[in-house]
Order: structure tokens, then C-alpha cells, then sequence
């Protein structure tokens, strides 16, 4: 009778203990969780700080590439001519000293002024390029280059006028160019800056 009631209470607390060790962790496990867990996450972090410059010169060079797309299509679509005007350099503002590069889509002229030149336009809200992306240079058909102050970029109402390229540059040197063929209505992007047009895609 001893030696049942013995063994039973062994049987009790083995099983007890198990049902103790299934029922949580140690506090040794939980430390190296967390451990484990802010390791992967410093590696994380720092990947993201690695491609963010990246992804802001590309979603500025898609974002502008966007603004193309309409300007050319309201041409085409209004019988107007449209334009995008560039400002490279924009002029120091007391409240913002170095101000960001930015674009406007020029619209085509009102009704009531069929003939209202491009430059008399009022045009649409600047878009201003991601903090650290700047316009290294815009590139027109023929390759002739402006690489400071504004550029105006003019798309006719038959689609053959409007070609150029954009190259950005963002934090650390990352380029990437945007080159929008207007005969073809093709946009493409590249990570380099030594895109030209050749003479069949004037």
C-alpha cells in the first residue's frame, strides 16, 4: 500500500512538472528571444537606411514620369500644346533658403484665349523632388543639355515634340535617368546618366 501510494505521487509530480515546463518559458528563453529579435531588427534597420536613398531618386523619376504621361495626353487629347517647366535652381524664399527643385505641368490655354501663348499660362502646382534629389541635368532631342536655372519642355498637339531625358541625382551619388520618347510614348528609366537619343528617336 506504501509503495502504491509512493509511486503515485511520483507519477503526480512528474506530470505536474511537465505540465509546468509545457505551460511557459524560462526566463534564459524569453532573454534570448529579445536578443535574437533586436539583433534582426538592427539588421533590418540598417538595410532600409541603405535603400532609401534609392527608392526616393526612383519614386521621384516615377512620379515624374507620371506628369509626362498627362502632359502628352492632354496635348494630343485638347489639340494644345502643354508644357513642363523645370526649375533646377529655384530662388531662395525667406522662409525656406535653399528650396527643392521642383516641376509644373503647363496646361493648354483656356476657352475664353484659344491663343494664349505657353509662357502666360498659369501652371498646375510645383512638385517638388524628395528631400536630397536634385535635377542634374535635362536633356532635349539633338542632346543639347541645360544643367542649371529652367528648362521648359513643350508637347505638341500630334505627339511628335516632347522627347527629353531627366537625370536625377540623389543622396550619394545614385543617378537615374528618365528617357520619354514622345514619337513612341515610351518612358524608360536607367541607373546612369549617359543616356542620349540617337538620330532616329528625334
Amino acid at each position: 500500500m506504501d509503495r502504491l501510494h509512493v509511486h503515485t505521487s511520483a507519477s503526480t509530480y512528474i506530470a505536474a512538472a511537465r505540465l509546468r515546463r509545457l505551460g511557459g518559458f524560462t526566463f534564459l528563453e524569453l532573454v534570448l528571444v529579445v536578443v535574437i529579435l533586436g539583433i534582426l531588427f538592427s539588421v533590418s534597420v540598417m538595410s532600409v537606411r541603405n535603400l532609401t536613398p534609392k527608392y526616393r531618386v526612383r519614386t521621384a523619376a516615377r512620379e515624374l514620369g507620371t506628369t509626362i504621361e498627362q502632359a502628352r495626353l492632354l496635348a494630343v487629347s485638347r489639340g494644345e500644346w502643354t508644357g513642363i517647366r523645370y526649375v533646377l535652381d529655384p530662388p531662395p524664399s525667406s522662409g525656406n533658403p535653399e528650396p527643392p527643385p521642383y516641376y509644373q505641368l503647363i496646361p493648354p490655354p483656356r476657352a475664353e484665349f484659344p491663343d494664349q501663348p505657353l509662357h502666360e499660362r498659369k501652371p498646375h502646382s510645383k512638385q517638388e523632388l524628395p528631400s536630397g534629389v536634385s535635377f542634374r541635368a535635362i536633356r532635349f532631342a539633338g542632346n543639347h543639355t541645360v544643367d542649371s536655372d529652367t528648362a521648359t519642355v513643350v508637347f505638341s498637339p500630334m505627339g511628335n515634340a516632347g522627347s527629353h531625358i531627366v537625370v536625377f541625382e540623389g543622396p550619394g551619388g545614385r543617378v537615374m535617368s528618365l528617357k520619354a520618347n514622345c514619337i513612341t510614348g515610351l518612358i524608360d528609366f536607367y541607373e546612369t546618366d549617359d543616356v542620349v537619343f540617337r538620330n532616329f528617336e528625334e
